[in-house]
C-alpha cells in the first residue's frame, strides 16, 4: 500500500461527501444512496489492505502457536464491530437514531456470541493455573 492509495481513498471520500451535501437539500434519499455508493467504493478499494491484515494475523498466530479456533473468533469480532459501526452511522445519517441504537446493541450481542470460544479458552487457562 502506498501513500497515493490513501490519497485516492481520501479523494473518493471527499468527492462523495461534497456531492451528497450538494444534493441533500433537494433529495435526501439520493444523498444517502450516494453515501452508500461512496462507502462501497472505499471498501472495495481497501480489499487488498484487508487481505494483508488477515495474512499478518494468520502469520502471527502460527508463530505464537495459536490455533485457528482462537484466531477465527477474533477476526469475526473485529469484522462485526466494523460492520455495525458503519451501518449504525448510516442509520444516524438517515435520521434513524433509534434503529442505530438497536443495531449497536444487536452487534454487541453478536460479537459476544462470536467471542464465546475465546472466553472459554481463557476460562480453561485460568482453571489450569488454579
Amino acid at each position: 500500500m502506498s501513500g497515493t492509495w490513501v490519497l485516492q481513498l481520501g479523494a473518493i471520500g471527499v468527492a462523495g461527501t461534497l456531492c451528497a451535501l450538494t444534493i441533500r437539500r433537494q433529495t435526501p434519499e439520493l444523498a444517502l444512496v450516494l453515501a452508500l455508493v461512496t462507502g462501497g467504493l472505499i471498501l472495495y478499494a481497501s480489499r487488498e489492505a484487508l487481505s494483508q491484515a488477515v495474512a499478518l494475523l494468520e502469520q502471527l498466530a502460527s508463530v505464537a502457536g495459536l490455533s485457528e479456533e482462537l484466531l477465527t473468533p477474533l477476526v469475526k469480532t473485529v469484522g462485526i464491530s466494523i460492520l455495525i459501526r458503519l451501518s449504525s452511522q448510516l442509520c444516524r445519517d438517515g435520521g434513524m437514531d433509534s434503529v442505530a441504537a438497536f443495531l449497536e446493541l444487536a452487534g454487541s450481542l453478536a460479537a459476544l456470541a462470536v467471542a464465546t470460544p475465546l472466553l472459554r479458552a481463557v476460562l480453561e487457562l485460568l482453571e489450569d493455573l488454579l
